[in-house]
């Protein structure tokens, strides 16, 4: 995308600064604003827009009319404090992704609905049916960022179906008034961790994120189920001689099936782009804002994004899309208005992640009881509070 724009515009230059999946995007981030190198406009999660909002440039209609093609809610979402900071540029969504060529195998074809899953129960009964049939059940992925930044935050977002419910939550153990280890939500949502470590396609070696290769064994067949989300897809095309037809399973947290959380998948608007204004120039700012325009709302622009199976919230994107199949069970899902609000996930920071989520690493491996997790999420949060 980068290569064509400066087809376009010879007169930018536009230098990418990866980080993959899970890779440190919040480390690199403190160290490239420490050294007075920040990024002219960045890719990131709605807790960075937070942390570092004072060096935001706010999005106007005067700098980036182009934002008038956003969806209202894609607006709302990226606006901190009354200001539009952030541009969104994907829906995403996650839960139990299920291969549904072995799922078929297993069940007969067209004998499973997703929907049937709306219980604990429910889960250990289809996964039972899984590993009779050969296959191991579901996989975990070892990194903090997948236990801590998504598994753990269902139990904040399924508090209620308002982000402050969420936030009050969080709020609540930070000041001390509650432990989390007493709210059921959390001990039933760690229930079904167990399940799922139980029956886990990595337990053997737990600890060993590597995304490809856990990508590469979902894709495969190798096993029926991986909490994971749609961005899973970008990984998958560069594969060869995969499964292509996936869907969307809830991750109960107890045996009501009127639960909210038990037959709802995430989805959320989870990274803006954002331009630096304290340590870009006015001239950086400014290519900036026409390069994001390009990338958002211009049709070969976005067709960059579109071609890597991103739902864009923008009401300019072509109407003759077929997506693929995880972003279309999560549409499914948005349609029955079964989804769960990850509006909380604005306060769950990449050191929320990396520090929560080595806790959930260390219950995952066995090193600490669920009783030492909870103690510890609680210190950790009550950590943020001082």
């Amino acid at each position: 995308m980068f290569k064509r724009y400066n087809e376009l515009n010879p007169d930018v230059v536009i230098e990418l600064i990866p980080t993959g999946i899970g890779e440190g995007q919040q480390e690199k981030l403190q160290s490239l604003y420490a050294s007075g190198n920040a990024p002219t406009f960045m890719n990131v999660d709605p807790a960075n827009v937070i942390e570092y909002q004072d060096h935001l440039l706010e999005f106007t209609e005067e700098n980036a009319p182009w934002l008038s093609y956003a969806e209202e809610d894609a607006i709302a979402s990226g606006t901190f404090d009354g200001k539009i900071l952030g541009a969104p540029w994907s829906v995403q969504g996650y839960g139990l992704l299920y291969n549904k060529r072995v799922v078929d195998e297993i069940f007969g074809e067209g004998n499973f609905d997703p929907k049937s899953i709306n219980t604990r129960d429910a889960l250990e009964a289809f996964f039972k049916k899984c590993e009779e049939a050969g296959v191991p059940a579901t996989m975990l992925h070892g990194a903090n960022w997948s236990l801590g930044g998504h598994y753990l935050t269902l139990v904040y977002a399924v508090q209620g179906r308002k982000t402050e419910d969420g936030v009050n939550f969080i709020e609540k153990i930070k000041s001390g008034e509650i432990d989390i280890a007493d709210d059921p939500i959390f001990q039933g949502y760690m229930d079904t961790f167990d399940l799922l470590a139980k029956y886990n396609y990595n337990k053997a070696d737990p600890l060993v994120a590597d995304f490809n290769r856990d990508a590469q064994a979902f894709a495969e067949g190798k096993c029926a189920t991986f909490f994971m989300g749609d961005w899973l897809w970008t990984t998958l095309v560069t594969m060869e001689n995969i499964d292509t037809e996936y869907g969307f399973i809830p991750v109960p947290w107890s045996n009501d099936p009127n639960a909210y959380g038990n037959s709802e998948v995430v989805m959320v608007l989870p990274k803006f782009q954002c331009i630096n204004k304290s340590q870009s120039t006015a001239e950086q700012q400014e290519a900036a804002l026409k390069a994001l325009g390009w990338m958002l709302t211009d049709p070969e622009g976005q067709q960059f994004f579109l071609d890597q199976g991103f739902y864009m919230p923008y009401k300019n994107v072509r109407k003759d899309i077929t997506y693929n199949s995880m972003t279309t069970s999560i549409a499914e899902y948005a349609q029955r208005g079964k989804t769960i609000n990850l509006g909380v996930f604005s306060y769950i920071s990449g050191d929320v992640w990396t520090e929560t989520g080595n806790l959930m690493l260390k219950y995952l491996a066995g090193a600490i009881t669920r009783e030492e997790l909870a103690k510890g999420i609680n210190e950790y949060w009550r950590s943020t509070n001082k």
